[in-house]
C-alpha cells in the first residue's frame, strides 16, 4: 500500500486561493488598491473584522425566496461593499488629524539630556577663594619687591615656587618660563601664571605647559636637562660633584633615560600629560626637597644607580667614545645574555630605526630592561625582541629559535640540558595563554612571573639561578625591592670593594717606590717636604 504524502506547499496555495475568492476579501482588496492608485493612503482594516474571516471555503446556503437573483462568481456586490465601509473603524492618522492641536504638542519629543563634562585632559577646574588669590599674589609681589630693581635670580627663584605652591625643585622650569635672561620681574612672572591658571589645573598640566613653555602638549628629554642641573647644583646630597663637572652630562643623561624609560609608556619619545599624571615622577621630584640622602630617592635620581649603570658600560665600551657595538654588548654579564636576543637590539626592535652602534641612552634602556624584566617597559622590551615576525604573538617557532641558543650554553657550562618541548611546556604551564599555540603581549602581563619566562630563553645564568635559588631565602618585615634595585645595591657594593682593594695596591705601590728612593720611608719625605728641605 503506498503513502500518500500530503504537499505543504499545494495546501498552502489552495487556502489562500479560497481567501481570496470571498465576496469581501475581494472587496477590500479593490478598495485598498483603489486609495493607492489615487495616492492615498487605505484604511487600517479593523482586527475584529479580520478575525471574523474564515479561510475555510464558504457554505452555500440555498436563497431564502425565489426573488433573489443568483450571484455571479467573481462580481462585485456594491451594496455589501457601501455596508463594509460604513462598518470600518477610523485608521488612527485620521484620528490623528481630527483631534485638537494640544495633542501633537503633547507627543513632541522632550528636550535633549545635558550630559556634563567628564574628561578633563589638562585637570578638573577647581573654584578657588578669591581672597587667598590675592594674599598669594601680594606676598609673590613682596619677594620681588624685596629685590634690587624688583628683579629676581633663578637661584633665588625657589621662594615663588613655594609661594605658588609648586615644589621646590620646579623653580628652574618656572624660571626659564617667565624669563630668556638671568633676572626676572613681577610682570613676567605675573604673564606666565594667568597663563597656567586659565588653562591648566592640576599638577601634571602644569609642569607640562612649564617645561615646554607653553611651546608643546608633551615633553622630549632635551627638555629635562636644566631641571637636572638645577639638581646637581642645589641639592644637598650632590655638593661632592661641584668639583667633578665631567660627571655632569653624564649624570644628566642616566636620568633623562631613567625618566623616559618609566613615564614614556607609548614609546614615542614623547611625554604626554596623561602618562605623566599616571607616573610617579612628580611625586619624586616632590621628594627631594625633603630628602638630603640623593641616594634614598631611589627611583630616576639616585647617584648609587648612575654610578652602577655607568660603570657597567664603561667595561664594555673599551675605547670610551660612548659608543658600543655588538661585539661590546656581548661582553655584557660575562655573555650570559643571548647572542640572538642582542642581534635583535640592532634591528630596530627597540630602537627607532636599524643601527650598528647603540648609544649609552640606548644601554640604560637596555641595562634597567635586562635587570628588571618585571617592569611593564621590560616586558614591552623583550617581546619586542622575541616577537621576531611582528605580528604581535610569539609564537612556539621564535620560542624554539631563541631556545636553540640558550642550549648551546647550556653544553659549554657543561649544565644538564632540557629538551626544547619540555622548555616549551614549562613557558606554556607558566604564562598559561589564551591561545595554546601563541603568546601575546597581555598574557605575559597577566603572568606572575614574567622574568622567569623571559630569563628561560634570554639568560641562562639567570634562569639556572631561579632554579637552585632558596624559595625561603626572603626574610619577613623586609621591604620588598625591584629587581633592579637588589641588582643595584649589589653592584654599588662590588664595585666599592674593588675601588678600595685598587687604592689598596696603589698605596703599597707607591710605599715600596719610595722605599727604594729615600729609606727614610714616606713619613721621612713628608717631613722633609714641609720643612722646604
Amino acid at each position: 500500500m503506498v503513502t500518500v504524502i500530503p504537499d505543504v506547499k499545494v495546501k498552502v496555495n489552495e487556502l489562500i486561493f479560497q481567501w481570496l475568492s470571498q465576496d469581501k476579501v475581494f472587496e477590500q482588496l479593490s478598495d485598498d488598491l483603489s486609495c493607492i492608485l489615487k495616492g492615498k493612503v487605505p484604511d487600517v482594516v479593523p482586527t475584529k473584522q479580520l478575525s471574523n474571516r474564515s479561510l475555510s471555503p464558504p457554505h452555500h446556503k440555498h436563497p431564502a425566496s425565489p426573488r433573489s437573483s443568483p450571484r455571479v462568481p467573481g462580481s462585485p456586490n456594491r451594496a455589501a461593499a457601501a455596508r463594509s465601509k460604513s462598518n470600518r473603524t477610523p485608521s488612527p492618522a485620521h484620528e490623528l488629524k481630527k483631534s485638537s492641536p494640544s495633542i501633537s504638542n503633547k507627543l513632541k519629543r522632550p528636550p535633549p539630556e545635558i550630559i556634563p563634562q567628564f574628561y578633563f585632559p589638562l585637570g578638573k577646574p577647581i573654584s578657588k577663594s578669591i581672597e587667598d588669590d590675592k594674599t598669594r599674589l601680594e606676598k609673590i609681589k613682596g619677594l620681588f619687591e624685596e629685590c634690587k630693581d624688583g628683579l629676581l635670580a633663578k637661584k633665588d627663584f625657589g621662594c615663588v615656587a613655594k609661594a605658588c605652591g609648586l615644589p621646590l625643585y620646579w623653580k628652574c622650569p618656572l624660571f626659564e618660563a617667565c624669563s630668556s635672561s638671568d633676572f626676572c620681574s613681577y610682570k613676567q612672572f605675573l604673564v606666565v601664571l594667568e597663563d597656567l591658571e586659565s588653562h591648566c589645573h592640576d599638577e601634571s598640566a602644569k609642569f607640562v605647559r612649564i617645561m615646554a613653555k607653553s611651546a608643546r602638549s608633551h615633553l622630549i628629554w632635551q627638555d629635562f636637562n636644566n631641571l637636572i642641573q638645577d639638581v646637581i647644583d642645589s641639592h644637598p646630597g650632590m655638593s661632592f660633584l661641584d668639583d667633578a663637572p665631567e660627571f655632569h652630562a653624564r649624570y644628566i643623561e642616566t636620568v633623562t633615560g631613567r625618566i623616559m624609560y618609566s613615564v614614556n609608556r607609548s614609546w614615542t619619545s614623547k611625554i604626554t600629560t596623561t602618562e605623566l599624571r599616571e607616573s610617579n615622577f612628580l611625586k619624586v621630584l616632590a621628594s627631594l626637597e625633603d630628602e638630603p640622602d640623593i641616594n634614598q630617592v631611589s627611583d630616576y635620581f639616585s647617584y648609587e644607580h648612575f654610578y652602577v649603570i655607568y660603570c657597567k658600560f664603561w667595561e664594555i665600551d673599551t675605547d670610551h667614545d660612548l659608543i658600543i657595538n655588538l661585539e661590546d654588548i656581548t661582553r655584557h654579564a660575562d655573555g650570559t645574555v643571548n647572542p640572538r636576543a642582542l642581534q635583535r637590539l640592532f634591528q630596530g626592535t627597540v630602537t627607532h630605526k636599524r643601527t650598528d652602534t647603540l648609544t649609552y641612552f640606548d644601554f640604560i634602556r637596555f641595562l634597567l630592561a635586562e635587570e628588571d624584566k618585571s617592569h611593564p617597559t621590560a616586558i614591552e622590551y623583550w617581546f619586542r625582541i622575541m616577537d621576531l615576525d611582528g605580528d604581535g604573538y610569539i609564537s612556539l617557532y621564535e620560542l624554539e629559535y631563541f631556545y636553540q641558543a640558550q642550549l648551546e650554553k647550556m653544553r659549554l657550562l657543561g649544565v644538564e640540558e632540557c629538551s626544547v618541548l619540555d622548555c616549551i611546556c614549562q613557558a606554556l604551564d607558566l604564562v598559561c595563554p589564551k591561545e595554546r599555540t601563541k603568546i601575546s603581549l597581555s598574557d605575559i602581563k597577566k603572568c606572575k612571573q614574567p622574568s622567569l619566562f623571559f630569563n628561560i630563553f634570554l639568560n641562562i645564568q639567570k634562569f639556572l639561578d631561579h632554579e637552585l635559588k632558596d624559595p625561603f631565602s626572603t626574610k619577613e618585615g623586609e621591604a620588598p625591592l625591584s629587581d633592579w634595585e637588589k641588582f643595584a645595591a649589589r653592584e654599588y657594593e662590588e664595585l666599592i670593594a674593588d675601588e678600595e682593594l685598587n687604592k689598596q695596591y696603589e698605596y703599597e705601590d707607591d710605599f715600596e717606590d719610595e722605599e727604594e728612593e729615600t729609606p727614610l720611608g714616606s713619613a721621612a719625605k713628608s717631613a722633609v717636604e714641609a720643612y722646604g728641605m
